[in-house]
């Protein structure tokens, strides 16, 4: 005699068969519980069948006031309506996210152009709509951060980023794109030409992300190969050092603005041709968090500032 694993049973049981049950139970009718779980007959029928099957119970048989329900589904029944109650009131307590009293963390991995053009903006509004909220920024690295997003390391990735940079299987966003400007202590009367940057003595700011890549690009495009005697890990010490020294940077129009205003250097223009994207990237496992589309969304609207 073969004996029936009812663990095994249990694990095997289609889920998706309660609330047909549960509908057959209330109206003892095939068609009208197709009617009210707006399905066809045949659907409705082929899953009372395996359910049959998968209880090993006739579970309906017809009588003279419809469907009537077995022993076995009577005792079932409870049990069922009880699961389904569960799943119901799991999906209704699903949290949504109100930014004005959250108390919610977000964890962030940006680089200088976010931190210095569109953080302050994005605190400012942030103090304003959510004070309980707290952001964690670290700088970027060279991951593709894929690894870091899908195990919720961090909630958002928002850096200069070509194609090859950041996992295809994140989401994306362009947030703002940004020409290239040249900053010195010096102020300049010459067109600045190729002749003219062959000429000059570069610092270069290294970071993920960075300009620095497309602009080498260009330069190679020209034929010149530019002199770096200083290559820094970041933007912090580039302004005092552009100060000290007849020493030029290329950078992105708005970080050579703020530089120029702040620390009394000059701002130049460089036709390059080309521009660089600042993209806000996230996980798909997490693309319907209430709390990061509304972050997302903050994050988005900050481009009506820039541009």
């Amino acid at each position: 005699m073969a004996f029936i694993d009812m663990s095994d049973r249990a694990q095997r049981f289609d889920l998706n068969l309660l609330r047909v049950l549960d509908t057959l139970m209330e109206c003892r009718s095939v068609s009208e519980a197709a009617r009210q779980l707006h399905l066809s007959q045949s659907t409705v029928s082929h899953a009372l069948a395996r359910a049959r099957q998968q209880l090993n119970d006739p579970l309906f048989v017809s009588g003279s006031e419809g469907m009537m329900p077995t022993p076995r589904a009577l005792a079932l029944t409870p049990s069922f309506r009880q699961a389904l109650a569960t799943v119901e009131q799991a999906v209704q307590d699903t949290p949504l996210f109100d930014p004005a009293s959250s108390q919610r963390t977000f964890r962030l991995a940006t680089g200088v152009y976010f931190d210095m053009v569109m953080l302050p903006r994005l605190m400012q509004q942030l103090l304003q709509e959510a004070p309980g909220i707290r952001l964690n920024i670290k700088s970027l690295t060279s991951s593709d951060y894929e690894q870091e997003l899908e195990k919720g390391e961090y909630d958002l990735v928002v850096g200069f980023a070509e194609p090859d940079q950041l996992s295809a299987r994140l989401l994306t966003q362009d947030l703002v794109s940004d020409s290239f400007s040249l900053l010195s202590r010096n102020p300049l009367q010459q067109t600045i030409d190729p002749a003219f940057l062959a000429a000059q003595s570069f610092v270069y700011p290294s970071e993920w992300g960075h300009s620095q890549l497309l602009t080498d690009r260009w330069l190679n495009s020209l034929g010149i190969e530019r002199h770096v005697p200083l290559q820094l890990p970041d933007f912090q010490s580039l302004p005092r050092v552009l100060q000290a020294t007849d020493l030029v940077c290329v950078l992105p129009t708005w970080i050579a603005r703020m530089y120029a205003r702040d620390h009394g250097l000059f701002s130049y223009p460089v036709a390059t041709g080309m521009a660089i994207k600042l993209v806000l990237g996230w996980h798909p496992r997490f693309a319907m968090d209430s709390g990061l589309i509304w972050l997302r969304q903050r994050i988005q609207a900050l481009r009506d500032d820039i541009l």
